[in-house]
């Protein structure tokens, strides 16, 4: 198949260029991973040099040349950080949930044990009273289970006195044997908040820890005070429907946060990759992305991502059409053909240039396309049609021995040149193509005067 073909050129460059930007991708997600992780408390020193360890030779595959193992690995690494993080992240939020949880059981053991020993307070130590009286209040007592402990073996102690009404009676009865600090315990333990407890509150809890965790706690601080209304709230109608809208509110914040993090990030990751193309203008574009935060409007950062996307599409393009060019003339030079200063930058105006060879006179090679896409419509060509067309398929038979010459030179230098379709030796008469044609014209004055 010697005749007319539509090529598809993948080069080395481009696929660097992917490379290089699976690298810079990968950077900015081990910074977000390792900075957010250490923040949480999340991170010890024997994972962070395993992690490294594991970047390091990730990055080592570009050095070694082994470029299709790196764009395979270094996706997959990229979305396993972003899992691992999740995970952390997820393990932080719930156990400050549960810290919180624990404390509100503290406040409620705390507020029903003072009520009951405040029936019978002269009997009680005051100063026990005054600490109940303040975790009751929400101070929070790194000795609170030993108050409690106590605080419940001093009830024990005066469930006889008559004093006691019949609900206080059973409840220090209910609690008593022979070990306060274990009966407290297993007290404690039998409230915890399953049928018992109104389950919004845990899922109260979990949304306002994950608001302090991944954003701050001037965030939460509003939910916290609509909390303490709803829980304050006598009217027990009132105080569902507090909380029900708490409980919505809050999903829709964190919710909305998750979402306007994720943008920001991408948005971040792409300016970052395009702060390292030189010779284009995006100052403007960075300035605007750089102001960005987590409160910026969603559209905002959406319209910067698709704009960023944009830039470095239309980059990457470029880049890698002038190395197909490029390395599709340099190949042709090889096999002799004349390649002159100026032919890639006439080819990129033009959509096409002739090359012509010493070794057969009357007859060059015309490679076009844009070289955008990576497809090139490349064949022999006779330069005149005053001429022996007997010649011709001789001609088409040399290009076919030269082009897989050209496929072996781009293969050695690590590109591909691939062929999508072609046509027969023969199957078509050969292209005459004449100085008065457009772009060819111009081409062949371009080569006569650098031949001056």
């Amino acid at each position: 198949m010697s005749g007319p073909k539509v090529v598809r050129i993948v080069t080395r460059e481009e696929i660097i260029a992917i490379c290089e930007g699976h690298l810079q991708r990968l950077e900015r997600a081990v910074d977000r991973w390792q900075t957010q992780a250490t923040r949480l408390g999340e991170l010890s020193e024997q994972e962070r040099s395993a992690s490294q360890e594991r970047h390091a030779r990730l990055r080592a595959l570009l050095a070694e040349d082994r470029l299709a193992e790196l764009q395979k690995a270094v996706p997959v690494e990229i979305e396993h950080l972003r899992r691992d993080l999740e995970e952390r992240e997820e393990r932080a939020i719930t156990r400050a949930a549960e810290r919180r949880q624990r404390d509100r059981r503290v406040r409620e053991n705390a507020e029903a044990l003072l009520g009951a020993l405040q029936a019978n307070s002269e009997s009680v130590d005051q100063a026990l009273l005054e600490s109940l009286s303040q975790m009751a209040c929400g101070a929070s007592r790194e000795d609170a289970e030993r108050l409690l402990a106590e605080g419940f073996a001093q009830l024990s102690n005066a469930d006889e006195e008559p004093t006691l009404s019949d609900t206080q009676r059973a409840l220090a009865q209910q609690l008593k044997v022979d070990e306060p600090e274990v009966s407290l315990r297993e007290w404690i333990a039998a409230r915890e908040p399953d049928a018992t407890r109104d389950v919004r509150l845990l899922r109260i809890d979990r949304h306002i820890m994950e608001l302090q965790l991944l954003q701050d706690a001037e965030r939460a601080a509003p939910f916290l005070l609509a909390l303490e209304r709803a829980e304050t709230e006598i009217d027990a109608k009132r105080r569902n429907l507090l909380l029900d809208s708490l409980v919505l509110d809050l999903a829709a914040s964190t919710r909305n946060f998750r979402r306007r993090r994720e943008c920001l990030e991408q948005l971040q990751d792409l300016a970052s990759e395009a702060k390292t193309y030189a010779g284009i203008e995006h100052a403007t574009l960075l300035d605007q992305v750089s102001a960005c935060t987590t409160d910026t409007d969603l559209s905002v950062t959406t319209g910067l991502i698709e704009q960023c996307k944009t830039l470095i599409a239309s980059h990457l393009q470029d880049q890698a059409a002038l190395s197909r060019r490029e390395a599709v003339l340099g190949g042709l030079a090889s096999l002799g053909y004349e390649v002159r200063e100026g032919m890639a930058t006439a080819w990129a105006e033009t959509g096409k240039v002739v090359l012509r060879k010493a070794a057969t006179p009357g007859y060059g090679v015309e490679v076009g396309g844009k070289a955008d896409n990576g497809r090139l419509q490349v064949r022999a060509i006779a330069l005149s049609s005053d001429r022996d067309k007997a010649r011709d398929r001789d001609i088409e038979t040399i290009w076919c021995s030269e082009f897989q010459r050209l496929q072996a030179l781009l293969k050695d230098k690590g590109s591909e040149l691939l062929i999508e379709r072609a046509l027969s030796v023969g199957e078509v008469p050969l292209k005459e193509t004449n100085v008065s044609e457009a772009g060819v014209e111009t081409i062949a004055g371009q080569q006569k005067t650098l031949q001056k």
